[in-house]
């Protein structure tokens, strides 16, 4: 699976200017200087890669296709009952 992450988005968009100030960074991305370049991109990768084993985890991946199951069997259930309260509510058609 290949992503491109936009670390410059991501650390001028989304990381407040007050604490990029409190800590002595600069404003922009590339201003930084290499060794603090390499921290936010770390720090960025571990969030996303962390963020990706949380939805996949399996065992909420096993309560989600349970659920989804039973929504299923729900919605069959209903549409069987809407079909027959058509059928029974419907003139014939050969009039």
């Amino acid at each position: 699976m290949t992503n491109t992450i936009n670390y410059q988005q991501i650390f001028e968009d989304e990381v407040a200017s007050t604490l990029r100030e409190k800590n002595g960074m600069e404003d922009r991305f590339y201003e930084l200087d290499h060794d603090a370049r390499l921290l936010v991109e770390e720090l960025i990768e571990a969030g996303y890669r962390r963020a990706v084993e949380d939805v996949l985890d399996p065992e909420l991946l096993s309560e989600t296709s349970a659920m989804a199951g039973e929504m299923g069997t729900q919605l069959y259930a209903f549409a069987n009952l809407v079909q027959t309260f058509l059928n029974t509510t419907s003139p014939e058609d050969g009039n």
